[in-house]
């Protein structure tokens, strides 16, 4: 029987790794081996130079290589704008692309969960629709999250208290990260699954069911999808849950 995939997981902005903690934990319960990394766009702060789409790229790429240096067999979960960045890491990173190189291991499934996806030379905005929600604001460099205003919306499906709490978690977030474009296509070299959370109400269901059209026009075959019954947090509001979703995710045909 083979060997299950490391997984590396991504987070969504504004968010550190630690909202992702118990999530990982689900999975390592599971016999997997995880991986949740930071992303660098929502490590700095003023006055520091802000990080870029890219370097967020670089960075998770980094611990993909490694993995598949290994020998192993890698599935990159993006959450919300860590999609993008699932997106953009892979490439060059695939088990397809590195058997070509005569390397071992590599990335074999994106999992996208409740993210936002892009065309190449499109940016996390440009691929929300050019609007930030009304709890985010803009102050040079950096975006921030009013816990307030975010709460009700983001953890729609947590009590009022929970929900505040865990939303004044919210970091503050690189703006140009949101602006950086892509330069890769995933679906084109590696299978790909989304996970709909049905009861989102930042990227909402009729924008997730539209953006796996527009992977499925691209590369139809290499295309599957998991619904699971959550907001846009699940890993902080349903972690078994998302779990399941994303164990189901890495078995899709």
């Amino acid at each position: 029987m083979p060997s299950k995939p490391s997984i590396v997981i991504i987070p969504g902005s504004f968010s550190g790794p630690e909202l992702y903690t118990i999530l990982g934990s689900q999975l390592v319960g599971h016999g997997y081996e995880v991986f949740v990394g930071a992303l660098q766009s929502a490590s700095h702060t003023p006055p520091e130079r802000p990080a870029t789409m890219k370097e967020d790229a670089a960075y998770f790429r980094g611990i993909a290589e490694f993995l598949a240096s290994q020998g192993k067999d890698v599935v990159v979960l993006g959450h919300s704008y860590g999609g993008i960045v699932a997106t953009e890491c892979v490439k060059g990173v695939t088990r397809a692309e590195r058997k070509e190189q005569g390397k071992p291991g590599g990335v074999v499934r994106v999992v996208y969960l409740a993210s936002v996806i892009g065309d190449v030379g499109q940016g996390s905005l440009e691929a929300m629709g050019g609007q930030l929600g009304p709890f985010i604001r803009t102050l040079g460099d950096y975006m921030h999250m009013d816990g307030n205003a975010a709460a009700p919306v983001i953890y729609n499906d947590l009590p009022e208290k929970e929900a505040l709490e865990w939303a004044n978690r919210g970091r503050c977030h690189s703006t140009t990260s949101f602006l950086d474009p892509l330069t890769f296509t995933a679906v084109d070299h590696v299978p790909v699954t989304y996970i709909h959370t049905a009861r989102d109400s930042i990227l909402i269901p009729e924008y997730q069911k539209a953006s796996v059209e527009k992977l499925k026009k691209q590369n139809a075959k290499n295309v599957s999808t998991v619904t699971i019954n959550t907001g846009h947090m699940p890993n902080v509001t349903a972690p078994e849950v998302t779990a399941k979703g994303v164990i189901e995710a890495i078995s899709a045909a």
